[in-house]
């Protein structure tokens, strides 16, 4: 990208929400390693032969916005060739008073774009030669409560046939942030820095849609780009959605059920007189496409391109159960769905990366591949993202920023989970200011009573029923209203992550920060048991009246070492009653404290919640499991993890000799199978119950030392490759 140039449109305008087009033509003798480096503000698509080859940039942060790296030799042909941008401008991330589609997209108001085309001997930049149209017939429109993940399009189709092409404006050049010297020290905000993660995966699934005239449905819910032809006079409404559903949640009925309506969120609009092909710029999200036509117009699918993370998914797996292998399968396209420049809570609504999503996503992540990218990408976003006072936002990268207390503290887990599962330090040195930040703004938030306090941003902790809105009382998902002072989950919550840091510090070296950190940890749970602690019920509860009580407050109790194993167990039994439920978003703790305890068979309520999925029609996870907003939110995926780390059983034993454990829960089964990735690369699982014997089978790297737990009670190790054990039942 060094010494090429910056093009825009000669009459653009700054922050903006705008389309331009920009196109080139040029003749290659020698397509050899055709190479596109490209990026634009504040998003492209771009074409080569009509082919689309790429979109981005990658999303960036405050400090950093990427350049794309694209092969595309394979789009190139000897002689003629032709080059086709679409660049959509947005209003600036710190513009007030004007719609900001797209928020996590950061952006600074510019209609530009760079690109370097090399192949064989040629190389092609943007200059003045490079033809430039802005496209009024687009408009970018404000969807309702979906607003901060996409933008509306409403297209002129008359109008779209008389675009003006002019030559382009050269801008400035272009500064590589990794490469080139910052003259003065001085740095600017199209500075470029090469992009972290993998280009996203293209695949044509157009095969997996049918359509009755009315309706569009596909075979499970994906997102891409559905590209329509569209003929006749008229107007046409293309009304996006999950399932048949309200406009207040989604039900608990089949998802394929018309008579229930459609959530009417996201809709696209087309005038056409003749004919056209229609494809919006953004991702679309959807399992059903409604057209609502005016007139007398014809409208088909083209081509629809389903696009995600290129996370590679294996196929060899069998839990024994059909309902669990339909699980695993549904649990993984959730994943995948909220994996693409960053992890996603909901690829329908916002497309934001929320700090408790991702620390699980990252897990479910690591269960299936050793790629990490997209990972250390988020960790980084969190971490430039941190305030001067330690305060970090709980999603990033937004336009918006929004604080959601409990989520910073999921940024250790995040570091804390991959060195458990990577072992890389250099990575826990990179975040320990963050980690810092973060403890100490908790910290000053103590109250004189050594409790954790609330602050006045949002204290969700889950969607747990009783923990409804209040007006003027209680923002959803709190368990204990403003005014109600402490909430008791927050404080084994912080010694929890504390003890977290206090190991990550002692790894790399910082042993007084352990020992405070510990020390803190120790003073916090000491408190705990002061104040929320009550006798009578036998629970800890919610808050200091002792009038609330939570799965959740018991949970990070039992996590955080609050109490001894002997009331550990008995919490955890006298929470299976309570209303205050841990829902799809806490479900990996609340599985993690059943384990400790040894009852991890009372997961099965909540696995059979997820099973029931299966029969409402579901095919991917929704956010909670009644009324759900959003019908894909990857939190829920835990399936992932429950049927790798737990019934197959694979788990880090050592993480400074790349260890392995194998203990698999067989309860309710009589065979599961698969791969898991792990610290010492991949490994595989099989095992049986059969007349009484249980056997299990083993493959693994060379030299990979593994501790083997048998249903009996005993224990193996070995370092073969290949390894089979047997047991009475």
């Amino acid at each position: 990208m060094k010494g090429n140039k910056w093009i825009t449109h000669p009459e653009a305008q700054i922050s903006d929400n705008k389309t331009y087009y920009f196109k080139k033509s040029f003749t290659l003798d020698d397509i050899s390693d055709g190479v596109v480096e490209i990026s634009a503000q504040a998003r492209y698509k771009l074409f080569i032969n009509g082919e689309m080859v790429g979109v981005g940039p990658c999303k960036g942060s405050r400090e950093k916005t990427f350049f794309d790296t694209i092969c595309v030799e394979g789009y190139l042909k000897k002689g003629e060739n032709e080059i086709f941008c679409e660049v959509l401008q947005l209003v600036s991330t710190d513009m007030e008073g004007k719609m900001s589609p797209i928020e996590g997209v950061l952006r600074v108001g510019s209609a530009i774009l760079t690109m370097e085309l090399r192949a064989g001997d040629t190389v092609l930049q943007t200059d003045e030669s490079w033809l430039c149209a802005k496209v009024d017939a687009i408009e970018h429109l404000s969807a309702r409560s979906c607003y901060s993940a996409t933008t509306r399009e409403r297209w002129d189709g008359v109008s779209l046939k008389s675009l003006e092409f002019v030559n382009a404006k050269v801008m400035t050049g272009v500064s590589n942030g990794e490469e080139d010297h910052y003259w003065w020290g001085a740095t600017n905000k199209c500075f470029l820095f090469e992009r972290p993660i993998p280009m996203l995966d293209f695949k044509d699934k157009t095969s997996i849609v049918s359509f009755d005239g009315t309706y569009f449905e596909a075979e499970y819910l994906t997102f891409g780009f559905p590209r329509f032809k569209i003929s006749g006079k008229g107007k046409v409404d293309i009304v996006y959605f999950e399932c048949f559903d309200s406009d207040k949640g989604k039900t608990n009925s089949h998802r394929t059920d018309r008579s229930l309506g459609i959530c009417r969120e996201m809709i696209d609009t087309v005038i056409v007189d003749g004919e056209l092909t229609f494809e919006p710029f953004w991702f679309r999200c959807f399992r059903f496409i409604k057209i609502e036509c005016e007139g007398e117009v014809q409208v088909s699918l083209d081509k629809l391109t389903e696009v995600n993370y290129p996370l590679e998914i294996r196929t060899d797996y069998d839990f024994g159960r059909d309902d669990d292998n339909a699980l695993w399968e549904i649990s993984v396209r959730t994943l995948q769905r909220c994996m693409h420049e960053t992890y996603e809570d909901c690829p329908f609504y916002e497309q934001l990366q929320y700090a408790m999503d991702t620390s699980l996503q990252m897990l479910y992540n690591y269960q299936l591949s050793d790629d990490d990218l997209l990972a250390r990408k988020a960790m980084s976003d969190f971490d430039q993202a941190q305030h001067a006072d330690g305060l970090m936002p709980s999603r990033t990268p937004c336009v918006v920023d929004q604080h959601i207390p409990t989520f910073q503290f999921y940024f250790i887990f995040m570091v804390y989970a991959h060195y458990i599962r990577f072992g890389d330090k250099a990575l826990v040195r990179e975040h320990l200011r963050a980690m810092d930040g973060v403890i100490e703004w908790f910290k000053r938030h103590m109250t004189p009573q050594g409790l954790v306090g609330q602050s006045k941003y949002w204290n969700f902790v889950d969607w747990a029923k009783p923990w409804g809105y209040v007006e003027g009382k209680c923002d959803g998902g709190v368990p204990v209203y403003i005014d109600g002072g402490e909430i008791g989950i927050y404080n084994p919550m912080m010694a929890y992550f504390l003890q977290c840091a206090s190991k990550l510090n002692a790894i790399i070296g910082r042993g007084d920060v352990a020992r405070e950190y510990l020390a803190l940890a120790d003073s916090i749970l000491e408190n705990t048991n002061k104040y929320f602690w009550d006798e009578e019920k036998g629970l800890y509860a919610d808050d200091l009246a002792h009038s609330r009580y939570s799965q959740h407050m018991q949970t990070w109790c039992v996590l955080s070492g609050a109490c001894d194993r002997k009331r550990a167990r008995a919490i955890m039994e006298n929470s299976l009653n309570l209303d205050a439920k841990a829902t799809y978003a806490f479900a990996y703790f609340y599985f993690r404290a059943l384990e400790a305890v040894g009852m991890y068979d009372k997961t099965e309520e909540m696995m059979d919640s997820y099973r029931g999925l299966l029969k409402l029609g579901c095919t991917t996870i929704p956010e909670t499991p009644t009324e759900s907003r959003s019908d894909c939110h990857a939190w829920g995926a835990l399936a992932i993890y429950e049927f790798s780390a737990t019934i197959l059983g694979v788990r880090t034993f050592d993480v400074e000799e790349r260890s392995i454990s194998i203990k698999p829960y067989i309860k309710g089964r009589n065979s599961a199978r698969g791969t898991v990735s792990t610290i010492a690369g991949n490994v595989f699982v099989s095992w049986r119950c059969e007349n009484g014997q249980f056997t299990i089978h083993i493959k693994s790297e060379d030299g990979v030392r593994k501790v083997i737990y048998l249903p009996n009670g005993e224990a193996y190790e070995s370092t073969l490759n290949e390894i089979t054990l047997s047991c009475a039942m």
